[in-house]
């Protein structure tokens, strides 16, 4: 109840009740609190909540004043509860009161029992004169220890008590006294204690002792006898030992001397046979003494063994040296107890802690490495280093264990704070410390606290470890430090702002601390409560600043032009014929870099956001601060972009404050957004699937890659691909060399030698290698200008960006040259301007300007080394300061094991957290020291041979991979003409070339633009650059929006809202003409074979390939058995094998796997038949529309695996092309011949034909490309009936598809009416898959087909392609089934002559045309279709009342009104297309000179899509006076009919139409 108010968390006031005259409580039910009459809730007392209330009543006498005095009066003078009542809350709200701080002992009121003062120190006793319910130290029941409360524990042993009082003498607690002085027995008393107030008891009276109190001569003898007699009774009498007494003599000494601090003179008269008498004295018949030898003397031995026994084991022991070990062991001990005990330093940092470690005694040293190598010296610096550090490791853990802590050497304090900086993990440090390897959690964090506290105590802002000189150049970055930090709301996350400070480091370095180190008396602090240095607030408002760009007239105004250097176009002809470096470490053997190492060490960290403005005028007033403390003239400082962009506006406004500091922008992340940009050029132009396909890449990195979000990968991988497509620059340019310069030249290049010394001086001098690399310039300049065509242009300027642009910006950046970077920069700036970084764009023209006008004393610094950062002895390792930032603060203060910190919601923790991140750094740096893990170099990296030859397997797997798909500068790309994907071959729209192939020279003239811009506003830079729209392959490649069926509006509902309103018309229109009307489409996509999206109308097909089933007899396994060739359908092949697998492990295994599964099937010869995937085409103009999309694929080699799923793959129709192919020249292999055996195998891929047979004799499989069967066929399906056309015999073709069904019937058929039909020649078609696999008698169902109606089956493909097969549209609910019944049904065979002859070439009856949709749509009495549409509706529209005909007008689905002419006339000219192209299946070349353009189709975004109907949807007039079209049928007008006579008429005439039995659902009741 600590936490209410005594009486402000009472809601009730006491109401007025009547007073209580004489005192006594009130007999009846109601509150003794409030008094009120109501009593339907009140309570009766029990002794709990009596004793509550009295406790309640006692702590009220206290205040001050009290609204409840009467109740209060009342409780105390009440002895019992008798018979009293209370309400709840009344309860509730009374007893809420403080406890007072000093309560009183008895609740009973001063008018009966007066208090008196207890003046006795003595613990006070309860009733029964126990000492328990509160501690005997601190008189206090309880106590709060940590945030817990702590419980009391009972005092139960008999040692325990006395050492209290034995300890009393040098105690100032007087309660503790008079309990010794009296004698009090504590565990007779109950007493009770809290554990950590006996703790700081006997800690102060180990304090208080006398350091110099004499200890008597017998007491220091007894001491260390108990010691002998405890090794006696442990190593004698327990494990059977027997002891010389000289050799317990000379332990008994070595003990007294070292734990008593005895002297020799103490011993001088202590013999052997004293200490005989006192052992004899202490374990009498225990233990036995006999001679052993007049030299050696007695032994001791235990009574349970022989003396035989005893001697033997004596023995055993001396030729174990058991008594020389223990005398070492104890040298040692006194040797590391002698050792001072270690003490916190002051200030405490990472310096300090280290030296102030104590040193390792030289014998402990001597005995471990005497241990691990006896007495030679460890050979070879590794193995030498190896043994030094673990001699370290094992000495330090000698001394730290050993003292018990009280030493501590540098590895324990480094083994605390290192690995909990890297784990963050509690568990670790404490399974460390238990096995004596550091320290223990809480001493770690103890200090980190004394950390803390020193950071916040020094005033100045360089870090220590830094010398105040100004001749070593020093310089500073800040940067962000995000910890994904759990809290409970997940808010408050921290944001720290982390800053290094670097400098040139010296041969004699020597810390810099301003205050001499001094020790820490007493335990280090646990819990820290300090406070950050406040940051003043910053209101002005950075959008004011103006700055004035100063770019000397003409600079960098060059045309980009290629200027190479000796050393690279060395590497890169050396790298056409060797296995050489990646170019940084090639480049790193040829420079030598002067400048000395730097020394790194870490700000005082802000805990707060970086790009907070008054956090970045912070930094900025700090890094001025650090300038003038070493002495420079001028300060370096260096951010990413979002915080640099502040400093240069809050310089500008505060001028002149920050005059003398330099603002640099980071390297690393401009060189990261210049992986972003040239990403954005590269995206969906085909690098993509090279680097995947080739393993350089994983298909998870892409996405990062292309985006520039991973440095070192970006770095690598496009050194790889640009190089590679520079490799095939310099080939064609070779290609355009004689042979005999060719000669000259790798002649040259071999005498001129790596490993030469003057290889660079010699290459600049020799004027044969100059004139060769003049010339390569020329070349490369007129390829980026178009000399080899867009393509080649194209991957030109990628190679030079990256092997030109961002190499010369590595390279001076490695290199500390400030001019040369100043030359390089503005066309990084063109890069960033024409591939939209407009933000690094704008402030790096500001930054250029800063750089180009900076003062010569600032330029001083930055050639001394603070422009790029040198961490390593290695040459041309120089890194970003950026970079360097990243790789210290966040590798050495970030935790990769636990990704959450937890801090409890503590600020305080946070702020510990926050300001000793930098001293934790430095003790994992310490901790890689000390283990010998310092993390490797990375020019190493690169010269490793397994690096090299890595990186060159992968450059020729991806030169294979270019080659395969389409060389960019090969005489076929040059002879497009136009920007193409190299890996799709898909042409680039113009927009996208120009973009692509110009942005070079558009990007300058922006910078150019801009910065003229910025010379004549001041205040330019700070508004935003306008982004340009990119037009990239990306751009081109993106997929438009399409509405599907589902999110569209309703086309029943659209076009019956448009009828209706036409009727609306009527019913005041009387000259309305609807039947005109209704002969017009009505919507842009007419209904009946289109949805409200335009997508085509779909029925389920395989309704007709079971109706044509059921027509059979029958067909079983005997008629395969007469089987002479199967036709396989090789798309069907593919899904039902490639499923079953599910992965591919390598395309030559595949392809052993599927000519397996081929010549499994019945007959001596085989053919499989693959579809063709052409780009334009009808088939893939249908997969587009349904929103497939085709990747681009490329089969390399036999031994190459997809990374995808077969599920995947079979998606992808450039896949599917491409493994026809692969397995058609993959089949040509010799070793196919044993699958093969005996059998012919036919492939062909889209009408392209070979055939297989192997020689068993020759051991060599023969390949044929005979004439017969050669062909152009798109599809398998019109394949399939060309060969069955061309084959001899008993045919079995496995197919699915009822298309191929359908094309065997018509051919059949066709051959019935031309006299060329075999009825002996059976065809079975092999149905289904799994239990629904099954035969199909192909010639059963001409026959029937046939019975019902001659030349049906030579109808069968016009009627499917008529009424919606995989090109065409359906019709509305009509099906397969009834359209089939209408001409097994019909007199006359007109409408099956029609279907026939719609695959002929010939134009077709439209006439029949219309009057089979008439009879499909129940309309047998009419014509034409218009008539039929007009009539239908007014059926659909029932019955009209003359005089209100809107009265009873009903929903009516206009789906269902027959298609007007227009639409039917473009829809039978799409079904004589396929119906053509069917027709002629058996043909060589089906549809041959026929194009989907002249039969209604139209070319749109690359797809051909239906035109649905010519003309216009609604009439423009719509009235009889207006004037009609001219395409208006001359019978359509009835001008004398009255509206409604004519609805009657139409009602009483027109039956209901029937319903189709295969319709996809019922039509709408009405």
């Amino acid at each position: 109840m600590e936490g209410r108010q005594p009486d402000a968390g009472a809601s009730n006031e006491v109401p007025e009740t009547q007073d209580v005259s004489d005192g006594s409580p009130e007999t009846s039910d109601q509150c003794i609190i409030c008094k009120s009459s109501h009593t339907e809730n009140t309570k009766a007392f029990d002794e709990r909540t009596w004793a509550s209330l009295k406790r309640a009543a006692g702590y009220r006498l206290s205040l001050k004043t009290d609204r409840y005095i009467e109740v209060t009066t009342e409780v105390n003078l009440q002895e019992e509860q008798g018979n009293l009542f209370y309400h709840s809350m009344c309860y509730k709200n009374y007893t809420a009161v403080k406890r007072p701080t000093s309560a009183p002992a008895s609740t009973e009121p001063s008018a009966k029992k007066p208090e008196t003062r207890r003046r006795s120190s003595l613990v006070a006793t309860d009733s029964k004169g126990l000492l328990k319910g509160s501690c005997i130290f601190c008189s206090a029941p309880r106590r709060t220890v940590r945030g817990k409360e702590e419980q009391l524990s009972e005092c139960l042993t008999k040692d325990g008590y006395e050492a209290i009082y034995a300890s009393a003498q040098f105690s100032t607690n007087e309660r503790i006294k008079e309990l010794a002085t009296s004698s009090v027995d504590l565990i007779a008393k109950e007493a009770q204690y809290h554990k950590s107030c006996r703790r700081q008891y006997f800690k102060k009276v180990e304090q208080a002792q006398p350091s110099g109190q004499p200890i008597s001569n017998r007491q220091m003898h007894a001491d260390t006898f108990n010691t002998i007699a405890s090794l006696i009774e442990t190593e004698v009498i327990g494990k059977h030992h027997a002891m010389l007494l000289t050799s317990l003599l000379e332990l008994y000494k070595m003990e007294f001397q070292t734990k008593e601090r005895g002297t020799e003179t103490d011993l001088s008269s202590y013999t052997v046979q004293a200490l005989a008498r006192e052992i004899k004295e202490q374990f009498g018949g225990r233990v036995c003494i006999s001679l052993y030898g007049h030299r050696k003397g007695n032994f001791l031995y235990s009574s349970t063994m022989s003396d035989a026994e005893a001697r033997a084991s004596l023995q055993d022991d001396e030729e174990r040296h058991l008594s020389s070990i223990c005398a070492t062991a104890l040298h040692l001990r006194s040797v590391i107890l002698a050792m001072p005990k270690w003490e916190t330093p002051t200030p405490t940092t990472a310096e300090t802690l280290k030296s102030s470690s104590p040193d390792l005694p030289e014998e402990v040293l001597l005995f471990y490495r005497t241990l691990l190598c006896g007495l030679r010296e460890p050979s070879g610096d590794e193995n030498k280093e190896s043994i030094n550090r673990k001699v370290m490791s094992m000495s330090s853990d000698a001394v730290f264990n050993t003292s018990r802590g009280l030493v501590r050497p540098l590895k324990h304090t480094v083994l605390g704070l290192g690995p909990g900086t890297l784990t963050g993990s509690k568990l670790i440090l404490r399974m460390l410390n238990r096995l004596g390897n550091c320290l223990s959690y809480s001493e770690v964090k103890a200090l980190e606290t004394e950390l803390a506290f020193s950071v916040e105590e020094n005033d100045r802002d360089t870090p220590d470890g830094l010398l105040l000189n100004p001749a070593l150049g020093t310089g500073l970055a800040w940067d962000n430090y995000d910890v994904n930090m759990e809290t409970l709301d997940g808010k408050d996350t921290l944001h720290a702002t982390v800053g290094i400070c670097y400098q040139n480091s010296t041969n004699e370095w020597e810390p810099n601390l301003d205050q001499p180190t001094s020790t820490r008396t007493g335990r280090n602090r646990r819990q820290f409560s300090g406070q950050e240095k406040e940051i003043p607030t910053y209101y002005e408002q950075l959008r004011g600043a103006k700055f004035t760009l100063s770019i000397p007239e003409g600079s960098h105004s060059s045309d980009h032009s290629l200027t190479l250097f000796p050393l690279y176009f060395y590497w890169l002809t050396q790298s056409m014929v060797k296995l050489l470096l990646l170019f940084p470490g090639f480049y790193s053997q040829f420079v030598q870099d002067e400048l000395p190492q730097q020394r790194i060490c870490y700000m005082d960290p802000i805990s707060a956001s970086p790009t907070r403005n008054d956090v970045v005028l912070e930094t900025m007033r700090r890094s001025i601060k650090v300038a003038e403390e070493t002495g420079q003239e001028y300060g370096i400082v260096t951010y990413d972009l979002a915080v640099a962009l502040k400093a240069y506006s809050i310089q500008a406004l505060e001028a002149p404050m920050f005059d003398q500091l330099l603002i640099l922008l980071g390297n690393f992340h401009l060189e990261m957004a210049f992986y972003g940009a040239v990403g954005t050029y590269l995206s969906e132009s085909g690098a993509e699937y090279l680097l995947t396909e080739s393993g350089i890449l994983a298909e998870g990195s892409l996405m990062g890659f292309m985006r520039g979000k991973y440095y070192n990968r970006c770095t690598r991988v496009h050194d790889i691909l640009a190089l590679t497509m520079e490799k095939k620059i310099y080939e064609k340019f070779l290609s355009t060399l004689t042979q005999e310069v060719q000669d000259e030249t790798k002649e040259l290049m071999e005498t001129a030698e790596i490993d030469n010394g003057t290889l660079e001086a010699f290459l600049e001098t020799n004027q044969m290698f100059q004139e060769h690399m003049g010339q390569y310039q020329k070349f490369f300049r007129e390829v980026m200008e178009g000399s080899l065509g867009p393509t080649a242009q194209y991957w030109s300027i990628y190679v030079y960006m990256i092997n030109h642009a961002h190499r010369d910006l590595m390279r001076v950046v490695r290199m500390n040259d400030v001019d040369s970077y100043i030359n390089t920069l503005p066309t990084v700036l063109d890069i960033f301007f024409g591939l939209n970084r407009p933000n690094y764009a704008r402030w790096g023209v500001l930054f250029l300007s800063k750089l180009m006008t900076a003062t010569p004393e600032s330029r001083d610094v930055l050639a001394k080394g603070t422009f790029s950062m040198k961490r390593t002895t290695k040459h041309y390792s120089r890194a970003a300061i950026d970079l360097s930032l990243e790789q210290t603060v966040n590798r050495d203060a970030a935790s990769p094991m636990r990704g959450i910190f937890g801090f409890q919601n503590s600020n305080n923790a946070i702020r510990r957290w926050c300001i000793t991140s930098t001293q934790r750094g430095m003790f994992v740096t310490l901790l890689r020291h000390l283990t010998g893990l310092e993390s490797e170099e990375q020019p190493d990296k690169q010269l490793r041979p397994s690096r090299i030859q890595t990186d060159n397997k992968q450059m020729e797997r991806l030169l294979e991979a270019v080659e395969s798909s389409t060389d960019p500068f090969s005489p076929e790309a040059s002879a497009a003409g136009c920007l193409i994907n190299i890996v799709t071959g898909k042409v680039a729209p113009p927009e996208c070339q120009e973009y692509l192939t110009e942005t070079l020279k558009e990007r300058h003239s922006l910078r150019e633009k801009f910065q003229v811009e910025c010379t004549e506003d001041e205040s330019r830079s700070m508004k935003p650059i306008r982004r340009r729209g990119v037009r990239n392959f990306a751009y081109a490649n993106r997929k438009k929006t399409r509405l599907t069926p589902g999110k569209a509006k309703s086309g029943n509902e659209s076009i019956r809202d448009v009828f209706v309103r036409m009727l609306v018309v009527v019913s005041t229109k009387t000259d309305f003409d609807l039947k005109y009307v209704t002969s017009f489409p009505i919507t842009e996509y007419p209904l009946a074979i289109a949805h409200a999206d335009g997508a085509r109308m779909k029925t389920d097909k395989s309704k007709l390939l079971r109706k044509l089933e059921s027509l059979q007899n029958g067909c079983d396994n005997e008629t395969l058995a007469t089987t002479d060739a199967t036709l396989i359908d090789g798309g069907l092949l593919l899904h039902s094998y490639l499923s079953a697998i599910g992965n591919i492990t390598s395309y030559c295994s595949l392809a052993r796997g599927i000519l397996g599964h081929i010549c499994q099937q019945r007959g001596s010869e085989i053919h499989v038949l693959f579809d063709c995937y052409n780009p334009l085409s009808l088939k893939e103009s249908e997969r587009k529309l349904r929103g497939g999309e085709d990747t681009p694929f490329v089969i390399t080699s036999p031994d190459q695996a997809p990374r995808q799923s077969c599920q995947k793959l079979l998606t992808n129709g450039v896949f599917k092309d491409q493994l026809a192919v692969f397995l058609m020249d993959e089949w040509k292999g010799n070793h196919y011949g044993e699958i093969l055996g005996r059998k012919t195998l036919v492939a062909s891929h889209g009408g392209t034909y070979s055939r297989f047979n192997f020689s068993e004799t020759d051991s060599k499989m023969n390949v044929e490309t005979p004439t017969i069967l050669q062909g152009v066929h798109e599809e398998a399906d019109t394949l399939l009936a060309f060969h069955c056309s061309n084959v001899n015999g008993n045919i079995s073709i496995r197919a699915s598809d009822t298309d191929v069904l359908v094309i065997l019937l018509g051919m059949l058929g066709r051959q019935i009416q031309d006299g060329r039909y075999q009825p002996a020649r059976k065809i079975i078609m092999d149905c289904g898959s799994g239990n629904a696999r099954r035969l199909i008698s192909v010639n059963d169902i001409v026959a029937a087909l046939e019975m019902k109606q001659t030349g049906l089956a030579a109808a069968i493909p016009g009627l499917h392609a008529f009424t919606g097969c995989d090109y065409t549209s359906a019709f509305y609910r009509k099906g397969k089934v009834k359209p089939l019944q209408i001409l097994e049904n019909e007199e006359g065979g007109s409408l099956i002559d029609f279907f026939s002859r719609l695959s002929c070439i010939n134009e077709p009856s439209q006439a029949k045309a219309e009057e089979f949709v008439c009879n499909l749509y129940g309309m047998e009495g009419e014509s034409t279709v218009d008539v039929a549409r007009y009539a239908k509706l007014l059926q659909m529209t029932g019955k009209i009342d003359r005089n209100n005909p809107m009265t009873t007008v009903k929903k009516v689905d206009c789906a269902l009104l027959p298609p007007c002419f227009k639409t039917l006339r473009n829809k039978m000219r799409r079904a004589h297309f396929v119906a053509i192209t069917w027709g002629s299946a058996d043909s060589a070349n089906p549809g041959s000179g026929l194009s989907p353009t002249d039969y209604r189709w139209v070319q749109k975004d690359g797809c051909y899509t239906p035109e649905w109907f010519n003309g216009l949807a609604i009439p423009e007039q719509l009235f009889q006076g207006g004037e009609m079209g001219d395409d208006r049928p001359s019978d359509l007008h009835e001008s004398g009919d009255d509206l409604s006579a004519v609805l009657d008429d139409a009602e009483e005439a027109r039956p209901e139409a029937p319903r189709s039995d295969d319709s996809d659902s019922e039509m709408d009741e009405c």
